[in-house]
C-alpha cells in the first residue's frame, strides 16, 4: 500500500460516544489519501469495537492502538512516532471536519514554498452552529509566529490546521520527565514551532468544534485545577524558555507567564531553586528572584 499524504491522529480516552461523528467526517472528506491513527489511552468502553467496525467501513486506512492510560500529551507523541503521512493533522475524538478540509489543507500546503520556511498551515474553527470561533486573521494569508498571532495581532480562539511531521519529530522533550504526570497542555511543545519557522494562516474553516458543555470529562472546564499544577508550570516554564527575549518588548506578558509559572511551580512542590534552574535565560531568573516573594499574591 502507498504511503498516505496525510496523518490524522486521534488520541481517545472512553469516547465512544463522540468517534462516530469523527469517523463520518474522515468518510465525507473530498481528499482522501490520508491514514487516520486512533489510539485508545484505556478506554473501558466498546471504543475497540466500534474502530474495528469502521476499519471494515472505511474508504481509507484505520490504524488503531490500545495502550494503559498515558493521557493525551504522551499518546500523541506516540502518534507521531507512528505517523506515515507527510502532513499531520491532530483530531479530538469530539470534533468533526467540513466535507473540503483536508483539501484546502493540502492544497495550500503545496502552494507554499519552501524558502517562506512554513511549519505549521493555521486555520479557523466554526462550532457546531456554524459561528466561527474567536477572530478571523486580519490578512489571509497572514505569515506570523504563534506570539505574534496571540500579542501582536491579538487573534483569540481555536484554531487547527496541519503541519510537517518531519518538523513534529525535529521537538525536544523530556518524556521521562513528562511521564505519569497527568494532564500537559499542548503549549510544552507547540511554542517551539517558533523556533522552527511561521504559522502560514488562512480564513477557510476545516474544523467542527462541538462545544459539549455537559461533558464533565471535558479538560477546557477543569484546565487551570491545581490538581493540574505540573502540567501548567511545565506550560508556563516552556513560554518563559521560548521568549525569553521578548521581556523588553512585551514586558507585561513575559511577567503575567512568570507569575503563573511561580502560582504553579510551588502549588507543585518545586522549591524557589527548581523553579529558577529551570530558567534558561538569566534575566528571567533574576526576575523569578524578584517576583518570588510577592507570589502569594498572585
Amino acid at each position: 500500500m502507498n504511503t498516505p499524504k496525510v496523518t490524522i491522529l486521534t488520541p481517545s480516552y472512553n469516547r465512544a460516544h463522540t468517534l462516530p461523528r469523527v469517523f463520518e467526517s474522515l468518510q465525507k472528506q473530498t481528499f482522501k489519501d490520508f491514514e487516520w491513527i486512533v489510539i485508545d489511552d484505556g478506554s473501558t468502553d466498546n471504543t475497540k469495537d466500534l474502530v474495528e467496525k469502521f476499519q471494515k467501513e472505511a474508504d481509507f486506512k484505520i490504524r488503531y492502538y490500545f495502550q494503559e492510560n498515558q493521557h493525551k500529551f504522551l499518546t500523541f507523541f506516540r502518534g507521531i512516532d507512528l505517523a506515515e503521512g507527510q502532513y499531520f493533522s491532530p483530531l479530538d475524538s469530539d470534533d468533526a471536519l467540513p466535507a473540503d478540509s483536508m483539501e484546502i489543507l493540502v492544497n495550500t500546503w503545496e502552494g507554499i514554498a519552501e524558502s517562506q520556511n512554513i511549519v505549521f498551515v493555521s486555520t479557523l474553527c466554526e462550532d457546531q452552529f456554524g459561528n466561527v470561533v474567536g477572530d478571523k486573521f486580519p490578512n489571509d494569508p497572514l505569515i506570523c509566529s504563534i506570539f505574534d498571532m496571540r500579542y501582536t495581532y491579538k487573534i483569540k480562539g481555536d484554531k487547527w490546521g496541519m503541519g510537517k511531521t518531519e518538523i513534529y519529530k525535529k521537538m525536544k522533550l523530556n518524556f521521562g520527565n513528562l511521564a505519569g504526570k497527568g494532564f500537559i497542555p499542548e503549549g510544552v511543545f507547540q511554542f517551539q514551532f517558533d523556533q522552527l519557522g511561521f504559522h502560514y494562516c488562512i480564513n477557510q474553516v476545516t474544523r467542527i468544534y462541538f462545544r459539549d458543555k455537559d461533558d464533565e470529562q471535558s479538560l477546557a472546564n477543569q484546565f487551570y485545577d491545581k490538581k493540574n499544577a505540573f502540567g501548567l508550570a511545565e506550560n508556563y516554564k516552556a513560554f518563559l524558555n521560548t521568549y525569553s527575549t521578548k521581556l523588553w518588548s512585551n514586558p507585561v506578558t513575559i511577567l503575567r507567564n512568570l507569575g503563573g509559572y511561580i502560582k504553579f511551580a510551588k502549588i507543585d512542590g518545586r522549591s524557589l531553586k527548581k523553579i529558577t534552574t529551570e530558567l534558561k535565560a538569566p534575566k528571567i531568573k533574576l526576575l523569578a528572584y524578584l517576583v518570588y516573594p510577592f507570589s502569594k499574591f498572585i
